[in-house]
């Protein structure tokens, strides 16, 4: 199904329409934009459904199942219930995405949507600049998470073609309430943590919150540890009824080693002469290797409303952040693992850091003229952002030998080491866009436009400096028709682009971009128990980087992906439950091979069962489809994990356990290409944790 029977499709559902539209009424109740609110309650529960809801990723306060687009949200009930540890756990039960496609990583949180990157973003503000730079936000810390899924650039200009993966943060509230929580679980995992919030002043007119952590945790990997904590004060001032003003700071930092171990591919997915090798297996050195990253940023959101129809919106941050990493590795080659378990391995160190600000501020509103109602936003966004990287050194194979079977520590080859400074990189962005979601009658037409100027700069350490401009004007528009019965099928296109650092055999390169095209149907009952939504897809993307023959060079070739997906939730009395299945096809537009890290064939399931006596009972079951590695090899098994939960909630008092990959299933998640390194998923975590509630 490519461009014909997309086509067909638009004017199957445009003459549907076509009644709709020639009976439009004449007439309407004027717009009228809704009321500034400060931590406003949603509508009674409705399990895990909430598609009735706005996502903030959209930029429109229209709710999902109203827009002709695939967007997800997983709320705090989910997380908790799935104990959720970080976004990539948060993501496991979502349709259309292949959460943690690299395993159990202390350094970030992976995913593929729809067989692609997406970009990362917190608060509606990109929060990924280069490799590694930073902190994973602490879930903790999140309302939610939200999943805009396919190319989103027209919303948010630098955007992978995978989508858009959104944390929400907690932010003050109006009603006075807070939780005392302390986790204890698998791996000698030690947790503390409080979340308060509520007024400051008798007027109502100051309201704050406060969410602290503090963890301290091994994991399943010897002599790896992830420890860290997160301190967020924010403060609300509503110094009118039409105004909100709210600044959140954020303090964190994660210490420990990196958990990825990139172990040879025999021993782990093939056969070796010496056996197995274990996922605790650790290569490096206890007492030299250490990834330890902090953050520190500031946010600052306004609400304005200016009348009934019209409002302003902005949201605007500074961040900074400081990474050191001491790492050895196995350096794998065909003669690497010897057959006694004898490894060379590549000693490793960098200093990193990142400087940035970022705002996106809009004009909205939801006049109606004519026939026709309208959510409008016009709108104004900027990046600058400054990523460095200082003290860096990459001895392959350098490193002292240590044997993988019977590791011995201690022997660190210091003299090899001969730092120097990398190349820093500077972007700056601007773009403006206008988006317009316009109701006529039982129509809906979803359209955007943006255009982004683009500044990449690579500053040399030599002090010659590397421009590169790129401009980009890109759109989507999405058609739906919103039966009086809760069905509503659409038809949608969208357009993304991604300016490209660095330069590859003399020649700098070359933007990626895409578009994708997309058909679907939404479906939300009148009693808001039963949320159905199906979408086929097809994506285009040109000019995707992937590495060449030597470190120093990469090739740009093009990816197709098509495939649909379907998520149901259903909530019958005091038993909720979700179901999603993702069936894709992911190949490189030349080579006609799979794209690697993908999993075409993705299946959760998870349900919750609530008492009436204050006890609940959830479970879940996850499929992910075989992957395979660059160039198209090897093929990595497919594998099937249980998870489950307990609760008990008695007065103020909250006691739950969780369970992910409860059968403790050993797993390898990934492999790099045929005869190179590969890398385990995550075996089972059990947590128990214990809340206080006031």
């Amino acid at each position: 199904m490519r461009n014909q029977d997309f086509a067909a499709a638009a004017a199957l559902i445009t003459l549907l329409t076509a009644p709709a539209l020639a009976a439009a009424q004449q007439q309407n109740n004027a717009g009228t934009l809704a009321p500034v609110e400060v931590g406003a309650e949603g509508p009674a529960d409705d399990g895990y459904i909430n598609v009735d809801k706005p996502a903030s990723t959209g930029k429109l306060d229209v709710p999902v199942e109203r827009q002709p687009f695939s967007i997800e949200t997983v709320d705090r009930e989910l997380m908790e219930d799935t104990g959720a540890k970080n976004i990539q756990d948060a993501l496991l039960y979502s349709s259309g995405v292949h959460a943690g496609n690299f395993g159990f990583d202390t350094r970030g949180d992976s995913a593929k949507v729809r067989g692609l990157e997406p970009s990362q973003y917190l608060d509606g503000l990109r929060a990924s600049y280069g490799n590694y730079t930073g902190v994973r936000p602490n879930i903790y810390a999140l309302e939610s998470v939200e999943i805009l899924k396919g190319p989103s650039s027209v919303l948010y200009g630098q955007a992978e073609l995978g989508g858009i993966v959104n944390a929400v943060s907690k932010l003050p509230k109006a009603q006075k309430q807070g939780e005392l929580q302390a986790q204890v679980g698998s791996f000698d995992h030690k947790q503390v943590a409080a979340d308060v919030t509520g007024p400051l002043s008798e007027d109502g007119k100051l309201l704050y919150r406060l969410v602290a952590l503090k963890r301290d945790s091994g994991t399943q990997v010897d002599y790896v540890d992830n420890d860290g904590y997160v301190f967020a004060p924010s403060l609300t001032w509503l110094p009118t009824d039409d105004t909100t003003v709210t600044l959140l700071l954020n303090s964190q930092a994660d210490s420990g080693q990196v958990s990825a171990q990139f172990l040879p591919s025999r021993g782990t997915i093939d056969p070796a002469p010496m056996g197995d090798i274990g996922s605790e297996t650790f290569v490096g050195e206890p007492d030299w290797d250490r990834y330890d990253r902090s953050k520190d940023e500031a946010t600052l959101f306004v609400d304005h409303r200016l009348n009934d129809q019209w409002g302003f919106a902005a949201t605007g941050r500074y961040t900074e952040t400081e990474v050191e990493i001491r790492e050895h590795w196995a350096a794998i080659s065909p003669l690497n693992p010897q057959p006694d378990g004898t490894l060379a391995r590549t000693i490793y160190m960098t200093d990193k850091g990142t400087e940035i600000l970022n705002f996106d501020m809009r004009l909205e509103g939801t006049p109606v003229w004519g026939p026709t109602r309208h959510n409008l936003a016009i709108g104004l966004d900027r990046q600058d952002a400054l990523w460095t990287e200082n003290n860096y050194f990459q001895g392959r194979g350098q490193g002292t030998p240590i044997n993988v079977y019977n590791p011995e520590y201690g022997n660190v080859n210091y003299a090899v080491l001969d730092p120097e400074d990398q190349p820093d990189n500077e972007l700056k962005q601007t773009g403006v866009y206008l988006i317009d979601h316009m109701e006529i009658d039982r129509v809906v037409v979803s359209g955007a436009l943006r255009y982004d100027d683009t500044t990449s700069t690579t500053l040399g350490v030599n002090g010659v400096d590397t421009d590169k401009d790129d401009h980009a004007t890109t759109g989507r528009l999405g058609l739906m028709y919103r039966f009086d019965f809760g069905v509503s099928p659409y038809v949608s296109y969208s357009e993304s682009f991604t300016p490209n650092l660095g330069v590859s055999n003399g020649q700098s390169l070359d933007p990626t971009t895409g578009e994708q095209r997309e058909v679907g149907a939404k479906y939300l009952s009148r009693e808001h128990d039963l949320s159905v939504t199906a979408a086929w897809f097809d994506i285009e993307e040109t000019n995707r980087v992937v590495p060449a023959g030597s470190p120093q060079e990469v090739d740009q070739t093009g990816a197709v992906v098509d495939g649909w997906e379907v998520s149901v939730k259903k909530r019958f009395g005091n038993f909720s439950v979700l179901a999603n299945y993702t069936d894709l096809n992911a190949k490189d537009d030349e080579s006609g091979e799979r794209l690697p890290y993908v999993a075409e064939k993705v299946a959760s399931t998870w349900g919750k069962y609530e008492m009436e006596n204050g006890f609940r009972f959830g479970a879940g079951v996850r499929y992910v489809g075989d992957t395979v590695g660059a160039g198209g090899g090897p093929e990595v098994p497919s594998y099937t994990l249980y998870d489950a939960m307990v609760g008990y909630a008695t007065g103020p008092w909250d006691f739950t356990l969780t369970g992910k990959n409860l059968a403790d299933k050993e797993y390898i998640s990934w492999c790099r290409a045929e005869g190179l390194d590969c890398g385990f998923g995550e075996r089972r975590v059990i947590l128990g944790e214990a809340s206080y509630n006031f």
